[in-house]
């Protein structure tokens, strides 16, 4: 598993993103549900670059790109930021988004030099709000009926870490680390 800055990655790399963000099994837990088109896709891109309020990495695994994991709403006055991440629909289930969670946790609070990382979690889709629970994330609210997803009103989990509660929990998910790694 390797995470490599989207802007350094290659235009086919860049392209798979594309694809993996379009997967019906994806595109059913973000809060824009379209299919992206390639000229999106691109404006994306560009306005990530030179852009200090985010920070997207690809995951690549056996040299193709798997999933993204980003900082978005990056603020240095704060040290905040949100988070998201999504994976290839064939690999959900697996232990891969705890690996991507455990690897964002250290790289925010580390490398980034944050002090409290937020994320939104979709109401329907439990199973991340528990994986992010897992690893120390206190759910602070729920926006209520904040999105529409196929007609009808989705309420959005709103979960905060902060640096401090990462580091108390961090001893103990390294050997749940530990365990899915020799498992796999």
């Amino acid at each position: 598993m390797q995470l490599v800055p989207i802007l350094e990655v290659s235009c086919q790399v860049q392209s798979r993103v594309r694809d993996l963000r379009n997967q019906p099994d994806v595109r059913q837990y973000m809060y824009t549900d379209h299919e992206i088109s390639e000229a999106e896709h691109t404006a994306w891109l560009g306005s990530l670059t030179d852009n200090p309020r985010q920070s997207v990495f690809v995951l690549m695994l056996d040299s193709a790109a798997r999933g993204v994991v980003s900082l978005n709403a990056i603020s240095t006055l704060h040290k905040t930021a949100d988070w998201a991440f999504y994976l290839d629909s064939d690999l959900q289930g697996q232990g891969l988004g705890s690996r991507l969670e455990f690897w964002l946790l250290d790289h925010a609070f580390g490398v980034a030099g944050l002090e409290k990382l937020n994320c939104e979690v979709l109401q329907s889709n439990p199973a991340v709000i528990r994986l992010h629970q897992k690893f120390g994330f206190s759910v602070e609210g729920v926006r209520r009926q904040n999105i529409i997803k196929d007609n009808v009103r989705v309420d959005v989990v709103m979960l905060g870490i902060t640096r401090q509660e990462w580091a108390a929990r961090r001893p103990k998910m390294e050997d749940v680390m530990a365990r899915l790694n020799r498992v796999s």
